[in-house]
């Protein structure tokens, strides 16, 4: 008879009892039954053991989202998991994990530090659209003979014959209407005389509402000038081209469309004629054409060409494209002759084609008031011109 009362059972000492007791419960359940597969107790072990593990290396993430949230119970279970995990340096290891990994994880960033990069960051993105807005060229609607689009040409002297010319080129494509509004002695050096930027934002724009502008100044701006501070500039200084260059850039920033959709070609001054004493027009040509560079909405055209010869030097007379040479200038080598008003104002037609969808219009210059084919606008501008006046 055995201790257990029963047959043929040895008797075993309390220890063993005790280990097979735990043998049996604890180690059973890990052995499956099942060949391959992993019993449900261990599975359990191991999902406990990873969930603990991840509470404490996310415990300072898990704070401050709770404290973000203001939880009451949850906030005071998390910071207990918290200082455990500090405790034991949990964290670092979590920091070390994350190094590795190339993450920022934990940084200790606050909520209102957080809100603030993201503010700085919505203003960077509206600067940088606002910049990309700023260099898409102006959209003019095509026009048609139904729906024709305004174009006002304006400026000095020269524009009372450039203008004429132009609108009666323009005329000729059966898809414009325009205005001339020249003024004789003025332009940009002298506004106590006649104020063009005043005159451009007050008058022309409101009143006209053109679409495209044709301007040019430069012929009476060979002058001394005082700047905002009321100190005298000698024509042609640095001190004198960086206060024209000035004046330049806003009256061209005061062209700008709110809804981008006005263009501006400002014309650079032609060469002057040595009997004219009208100096500084490639220096004039020069900073208009710099300027011009960054504004989408105002495009340049370069007269000199059309009025010089093959070596940029003013010229009375050349042939149009029918080969004929004609005069260009009037006895005083600064005003245009018709001859020379329609040779410009044909390409300036050619260039608003090309910014300007006109195929509903004709197009169609006569050889004799054209200019020839080869004779183009400059690529680049020189700031001054061997033997220039």
């Amino acid at each position: 008879m055995t201790s257990s009362g029963r047959p043929g059972s040895p008797l075993r000492p309390p220890a063993e009892e005790d280990e097979g007791f735990v043998r049996r419960v604890l180690l059973r359940p890990f052995k499956s039954r099942h060949p391959g597969t992993m019993p449900a107790g261990l599975v359990l072990v191991i999902m406990v053991l990873g969930l603990s593990l991840a509470m404490v290396l996310n415990a300072g993430a898990t704070l401050r989202k709770s404290n973000a949230k203001g939880d009451g119970w949850r906030n005071g279970v998390a910071t207990v998991i918290a200082t455990v995990s500090d405790t034991f340096q949990f964290t670092f290891a979590r920091s070390r994990i994350d190094a590795a990994l190339g993450k920022n994880q934990g940084s200790g960033i606050d909520a209102a530090e957080l809100v603030r990069r993201q503010q700085e960051a919505e203003v960077a993105q509206q600067q940088a659209d606002a910049l990309e807005a700023a260099r898409r060229p102006p959209v003019i609607t095509a026009p048609t003979a139904a729906s024709p689009v305004h174009l006002w040409v304006g400026g000095d002297s020269i524009t009372q014959t450039l203008g004429a010319s132009l609108q009666r080129v323009i005329a000729t494509t059966g898809v414009f209407t325009s205005t001339l509004d020249y003024h004789v002695s003025t332009g940009i050096a002298r506004p106590d005389y006649f104020n063009w930027p005043e005159h451009l934002v007050k008058g022309v724009l409101p009143k006209d509402q053109p679409s495209i502008l044709v301007m040019m100044f430069g012929a009476n701006d060979g002058q001394n000038m005082t700047d905002l501070q009321g100190r005298a500039l000698q024509r042609g200084s640095p001190e004198w081209l960086a206060e024209y260059r000035r004046r330049v850039a806003a009256t061209m920033d005061l062209l700008k469309s709110p809804t981008n959709d006005r263009l501006t070609i400002w014309c650079g001054p032609p060469p002057m004629g040595p009997g004219s004493k009208v100096k500084g027009m490639d220096e004039i040509n020069y900073i208009i054409s710099t300027e011009a560079s960054t504004r989408p909405w105002i495009q340049f055209f370069d007269t000199w060409p059309f009025f010089s010869d093959a070596n940029f030097q003013y010229t009375l007379e050349a042939p149009n494209a029918d080969g004929a040479r004609r005069v260009l200038r009037q006895k005083d080598d600064v005003h245009m002759t018709v001859v020379g008003a329609d040779r410009v104002s044909w390409a300036i037609l050619n260039r608003i084609s090309k910014l300007v969808d006109l195929s509903a219009g004709r197009i169609a210059p006569p050889a004799s008031e054209a200019p020839p084919p080869e004779i183009v606008e400059r690529t680049e501008i020189p700031p001054t011109m061997p033997g220039a006046e």
